[in-house]
């Protein structure tokens, strides 16, 4: 009996194609003998061909993830760096001195006003604060700095504690007529303390 050169399948003298692959039958290959050393050797060689699709089809998921993994790394968002972080520090930093100095040069101008030890935000009834300016301010304390402008107006306060702690000031004068009127800075600012305070 005749063996497909292509699978090793034993074929019958009539047939034309292999019955188990489908390859066509040369005629040659009915003239071959049969022998059982050739169909060991097809077998042998189907083997080593389903091992090596079997290695490449784990090689290729193996670089598939490796891949993955790196795009992953890739696509991670980078911290800024040191020097962009300082940067940005340094930049504020510019801009608080600026604020500050024009703050001390209008605190001069007005000799009559009480030191700025006495107020927790000095000049926060004249200019919009920033971060900086209340970013060392514990919750307690940006309490008091938002009802230290209603203070400045002398706001008669409901609260015993913000009572004693105004009327300790040399500045505080109770105005019991006072309708609750605050400029634009003034309102900007209680609105920002009082986000502050609500982060904390």
């Amino acid at each position: 009996m005749d063996v497909c050169t292509n699978c090793g399948e034993e074929l019958n003298p009539s047939s034309k194609f292999c019955p188990n692959c489908g390859s066509k039958v040369a005629i040659e290959q009915k003239n071959m003998p049969s022998t059982l050393e050739t169909r060991i050797e097809i077998k042998k060689n189907r083997s080593k061909t389903r091992l090596l699709a079997g290695v490449g089809t784990l090689i290729g998921l193996m670089l598939a993830i490796s891949v993955t993994l790196i795009v992953k790394d890739f696509s991670k968002p980078e911290l800024k760096s040191n020097a962009a972080v300082t940067k940005t520090v340094d930049r504020a930093k510019d801009k608080d001195v600026e604020k500050k100095d024009q703050v001390s040069h209008e605190t001069e101008q007005e000799s009559s006003n009480p030191p700025s030890s006495e107020y927790i935000l000095p000049a926060s009834d004249k200019k919009v604060l920033g971060e900086a300016d209340v970013a060392n301010l514990t919750k307690g304390q940006l309490r008091i700095a938002r009802n230290e402008i209603y203070a400045r107006h002398g706001y008669v306060f409901q609260s015993e504690d913000l009572q004693t702690y105004f009327s300790s000031k040399s500045w505080y004068q109770q105005e019991p007529d006072f309708d609750g009127s605050l400029n634009e800075v003034e309102k900007e600012n209680i609105n920002f303390i009082k986000e502050r305070e609500d982060s904390l």
